[in-house]
């Protein structure tokens, strides 16, 4: 059994802390690890912050987690703990989790309760699927992706790197989102996301805040 390191002590650091307890037996909570100090002092849990994720030293034992809602915040806050120290960021598929074995899930991922994730799928490195989300066949996913609860990725969809799918939002057959872009809540996307720009609406269109 070995020591977790939960990288942010947030509302889905706390969801994710849940989630070991429920039925892993493969690791002990250790600690959070967060830049905040005061992250839990509102809801205290079993674990408390163990120290700062920029200036953590690992100590043999040790496997993390990264729970940052943000794909930017995820890549920033676990960067020193992959490119420096080069540590094991376990992957976890609650066992609630639905997924077919022929769907191949990458470093670092973390596969809420009640998610369902079909064949062939592939998720890349630091994605997070949230409850209730389902993943068609050969649908892609990229590196440090949101997938919130309740959405639909359909067979065949693609989904770039860094991208963020809000809540009750579909993506349908064959549409492509760029790298970095944004689906905002309920959004029906069709055909093609471009790279960085947020959409929002049935059908999906660009949108800004003004």
């Amino acid at each position: 059994m070995r020591n977790l390191l939960i990288v942010g002590a947030g509302g889905f650091g706390r969801e994710v802390l849940t989630y070991i307890e429920d039925d892993n037996p493969l690791f002990r909570p250790k600690g959070f690890l967060d830049s905040r100090t005061g992250a839990l002092d509102a809801t205290p849990r079993s674990i408390g912050i163990v120290g700062d994720p920029l200036s953590y030293v690992p100590v043999e034992g040790d496997v993390f987690m990264a729970a940052l809602g943000d794909p930017r915040a995820r890549f920033d806050y676990t960067r020193p703990l992959r490119e420096i120290h080069q540590v094991d960021f376990a992957t976890v598929v609650h066992p609630q989790a639905h997924v077919t074995r022929h769907a191949r899930i990458g470093r670092g991922c973390i596969v809420a309760p009640r998610a369902g994730i079909s064949v062939d799928v592939q998720i890349g490195d630091f994605s997070c699927i949230q409850e209730y989300a389902v993943i068609g066949h050969d649908a892609r996913i990229g590196d440090f992706c949101q997938i919130n609860s309740h959405c639909t990725i359909a067979g065949g969809a693609r989904i770039g790197d860094f991208v963020t799918v809000h809540p009750n939002s579909v993506i349908t057959s064959g549409a492509v989102v760029g790298d970095g872009a944004t689906v905002g809540a309920g959004s029906v996307v069709v055909g093609r996301v471009p790279p960085g720009v947020t959409v929002l609406g049935n059908p999906a269109r660009r949108f800004e805040f003004r």
